[in-house]
C-alpha cells in the first residue's frame, strides 16, 4: 500500500472509506430524520499511541507508530476532516457539520435533525443498542435503513 496522507494530529488513516446512511427518531422532536457515518474498511490504520515507560530494543522511548487494522470499523466523534471529505459529506447531508457539544464540552462533526436542526449524538448513534448503527438484530438494523444505506468514497 502507497502511503497515506492525512492530517496533522489524526489518528485514523485510510485511502478509502464508505458513508452509512441511517434513519433515526430525533429526541427533541420526535420525527424520523436521517443520519450518516464514515466508516473505514478493513486495512485502515490507527495511531497507537505513545506508551509512557515502554521503551523499543534499544531502549529508546517507544514512539507512536501506525497499526493496520483487521476488520473495518466506524469513526465517531470526529473533530477533523480534510476539505476534500468536508465537502463531499456536505454534498450528501448538510445536516452533518462541525457543532459545538455541551456534553462533549469540544466540537465534533455531527449529525443535527433535518427537521429542528438539534444535534443528535453521536454517543446515541453508536454505543446505544439499537443506535441508529448499532443495531441489536436484523429487525432493529431494517427499521433504521435508509435508502442506498452505504457508499464508498
Amino acid at each position: 500500500m502507497s502511503e497515506i496522507l492525512c492530517l496533522p494530529g489524526a489518528n485514523v488513516r485510510s485511502q478509502s472509506f464508505f458513508v452509512a446512511r441511517a434513519r433515526t427518531r430525533c429526541c427533541h422532536c420526535s420525527l424520523s430524520t436521517r443520519v450518516l457515518a464514515l466508516a473505514m474498511p478493513d486495512k485502515h490504520e490507527t495511531l497507537e499511541p505513545e506508551i509512557e515507560g515502554h521503551a523499543d530494543d534499544r531502549g529508546e522511548p517507544k514512539s507512536a507508530e501506525w497499526q493496520r487494522a483487521d476488520a473495518g470499523a466506524f469513526l465517531f466523534y470526529v473533530e477533523q476532516l480534510p476539505g476534500e471529505i468536508q465537502g463531499r459529506l456536505n454534498g450528501l447531508s448538510p445536516f452533518y457539520r462541525l457543532a459545538y457539544s455541551a456534553a462533549t464540552l469540544g466540537s465534533y462533526w455531527a449529525n443535527h435533525c433535518e427537521h429542528c436542526g438539534t444535534l443528535l449524538g453521536d454517543h446515541e448513534l453508536h454505543c446505544e443498542p439499537d443506535g441508529a448503527f448499532m443495531p441489536s438484530s436484523e429487525a432493529a438494523a431494517a427499521k433504521n435503513r435508509a435508502p442506498c444505506s452505504t457508499s464508498a468514497v
